[in-house]
């Protein structure tokens, strides 16, 4: 049960000092990490490197019913989806017959119902851009920062939000057409030569290329995925009163926390505090899942959990009596994605009858976090000022200038104290490790005095194996295997894969047969109708830019709210008496019947406005590289660009901040020894 709020001061601040206080905790740590550089003899950063941070966001893989598929974005296989993957650029899903999937990354959730072929085209801090080449899909935003563009794309138009809502959006690819309707907010529909503005209600139907041809028709009946996405708004809703004085807004996966555990606000000067109920006696964090490999961060967590996301790549984990619990850190600051923030330790003495071990133990409070990818000195301090709660900046120095400057000794770190260090470092076998297997199934028990000399490692010593991404075969796939590919307006096409062995190809408009007369014409925004030949739909020519945004469309909200959509947007509109102003009801096929429909003789490529970032380089090349280079370490920015143009890699344009340890010395061999004289050999 949720607690009441409590007023002590040491953590809580009011709502008109939070932001001066983080901005000040920002400011303040600006030079730590730099000096930690400095100190670990590192040079200085790349002046672009603050561009080439890895982005702050994911998208978590929250709900998955049936079998859902995924094809990571460096490999052409499909595995099984596990719950809690964050998916980035490049990463694509398929849901099979009766399957339905959520992803969510903080204000956006994307629900998925059956045989839906979905990609993550791009996850950054700017852009979030999806792609659906088949199926049906519900966008529901709860607030759109400024600056940050949300599109969807299919192979008839891009959809791109302009205000938070629910959109829903169905693709045939056998009739080739698509189908947007617009529950609640504000939607813009772009397409060869064509944009509309949709309004809440409104529902557009769009087939073919050039041109294409549109119609207003009626949204149809509810079905099993309006009813899937309208279970998972009622979840948010009710977990909103309890996570929302706790956990900020953005942070990926607090909606789950109330379901699986309580608060309590009188446990730790380190602010709240989550206790995750229905635990083993002996359980502990990051213990009960597995390790992934994503670029760009490379080692990444997978709790398995229905709960362990926020937990796990945000805040942090202290023993609080006889229990585990979740410290979030203040509410007010924004939260940076870490792919699992943990210390490994490890070293050439640390194995068991001769193999190699892996090992990790989770920070606590206060602790700082050492990124083992490449990232800036800025980044580094953005991930970790979530983390702070005191204002004596006296005190705040110490702590970081103590645990961000290594000191080794007899290749041991020294003045560096982790308080669950002794009570929390798990330890696998390094193939285990490599291979991405479940950690409790091969967790080795060791010694507390062989856990104790371990040395703390900038990352595992060890280069990720193939089965990390690419393990057990999926149960469904789709038709088309091929990934789907983008349609720019440079006559080029965009492969949304990081595999680069495949052919890019050169798309260019099709010319379609003329659309079906007795169309009624969409409008223009602002209510001009479009140019129209006869009864046929013409589209004028060129894209349109989207237009600003007025009032408070695009601010975002301070907290996520729930819009109540009203009863009619769900239900089909009533008919106009004028029987010639009667929109026609889209007609959803059912997903079974539509799979047992031929395939259509190619894939049609997805209309995009916004230009997603480069694809990585595929994993072969990115395990070929990193074994040459630095085991374990995931590449930088400069040197996946390289290996991606088939160059070498190249040096990394930082210096990981924790050095690596030494090898042992070895002992000096024992001085030769002098022969003996011969017995009796001596003068008389």
């Amino acid at each position: 049960m949720v607690r009441q709020q409590s007023s002590r001061s040491n953590f809580r601040l009011s709502g008109r000092a939070w932001p001066l206080a983080a901005l000040t905790f920002a400011l303040l740590l600006a030079p730590v990490a730099v000096r930690a550089q400095e100190e670990d003899s590192a040079p200085p950063d790349d002046p672009n490197a603050s561009q080439q941070d890895p982005p702050s966001v994911v998208a978590r893989l929250s709900v998955l019913n049936g079998n859902v598929s995924l094809q990571p974005a460096s490999v052409n296989d499909f595995s099984p989806a596990n719950l809690n993957y964050p998916l980035t650029t490049g990463d694509r899903l398929y849901t099979d017959n009766g399957a339905q999937a959520e992803l969510e990354t903080g204000q956006v959730a994307v629900r998925l119902g059956a045989l839906t072929d979905f990609t993550v085209t791009a996850m950054t801090d700017q852009l979030q851009q999806f792609g659906l080449a088949q199926g049906s899909v519900h966008v529901r935003t709860f607030a759109l920062n400024p600056g940050t563009t949300l599109e969807l794309d299919t192979p008839n138009a891009a959809v791109t939000v302009l205000a938070p809502g629910d959109v829903r959006v169905d693709v045939y690819p056998n009739s080739d057409t698509t189908v947007v309707t617009l529950l609640s907010g504000q939607a813009q529909v772009n397409a060869q030569g064509f944009q509309q503005v949709l309004q809440p209600g409104e529902s557009a139907q769009l087939a073919g290329s050039n041109p294409v041809t549109a119609q207003d028709v009626q949204p149809a009946r509810p079905d099993a995925l309006d009813n899937f996405s309208a279970s998972r708004d009622n979840t948010y809703q009710s977990a909103e009163s309890g996570e929302g004085n706790y956990v900020n807004s953005e942070t990926i996966g607090a909606d789950d926390l109330s379901n699986y555990g309580s608060w309590d606000n009188s446990s730790s000067d380190d602010g709240p505090v989550w206790y995750p109920s229905g635990v083993a006696a002996d359980w502990q964090p990051y213990c009960y899942g597995h390790w992934a490999w994503i670029a760009p961060w490379g080692w990444t967590w997978v709790e398995q959990e229905p709960w362990g996301f926020a937990p796990f790549h945000y805040g942090r984990w202290g023993r609080f009596g006889n229990r585990w619990g979740w410290v979030p850190g203040p509410r007010v600051v924004r939260p940076i994605y870490s792919p699992a923030l943990v210390v490994f330790v490890g070293g050439a003495r640390f194995a068991v009858g001769g193999t190699g071990v892996a090992a990790w133990f989770p920070l606590g409070p206060r602790e700082p976090y050492v990124p083992w990818y490449h990232s800036s000195a800025l980044y580094t301090n953005r991930v970790n000022v979530t983390n702070i709660y005191n204002r004596n900046t006296v005190e705040v120095r110490n702590i970081y200038n103590q645990r961000t400057t290594n000191v080794y000794v007899n290749n041991t770190v020294v003045n560096r104290v982790y308080v669950n260090r002794q009570v929390a470092t798990v330890a696998v076998p390094q193939n285990e490790f490599a291979a991405g297997r479940s950690v409790s199934r091969a967790a080795l028990h060791l010694p507390a005095q062989q856990l104790a000399q371990a040395t703390v490692l900038p990352h595992p010593m060890v280069t990720p194996t193939r089965e990390i991404v690419s393990s057990t075969p999926a149960r469904a796939v789709p038709r088309q295997i091929q990934r789907p590919v983008l349609e720019t307006r440079t006559d080029e096409t965009r492969t949304l894969e990081g595999d680069r062995n495949q052919p890019v190809t050169i798309t260019r408009p099709v010319s379609r047969p003329a659309p079906p007369t007795s169309v009624r014409p969409i409008t223009q925004p602002g209510g001009l109708p479009v140019r129209q030949s006869g009864e046929q739909y013409v589209a004028p020519i060129g894209n349109q830019p989207v237009p600003p945004s007025t009032g408070e469309v695009n601010q975002p909200n301070p907290e996520r709210r729930i819009e109540q959509m009203p009863p009619s947007t769900r239900q089909p509109v009533t008919p106009q008496e004028n029987p010639s102003e009667v929109r026609p009801t889209v007609s959803r096929s059912t997903p079974d019947l539509e799979e047992q429909r031929p395939a259509p003789p190619e894939q049609r490529p997805l209309v995009n406005r916004a230009v997603p970032p480069s694809p990585n380089a595929n994993f072969e090349q990115q395990r070929q590289a990193i074994e040459s280079t630095d085991p374990g370490r995931p590449l930088g920015p400069r040197q996946m660009e390289n290996v991606r143009e088939n160059r070498p890699a190249g040096e990394p344009q930082q210096r990981e901040s924790v050095p690596h340890p030494q090898p042992a010395p070895r002992p000096a061999p024992p001085p030769p020894s002098r022969p003996s004289p011969p017995s009796g050999g001596g003068k008389k």
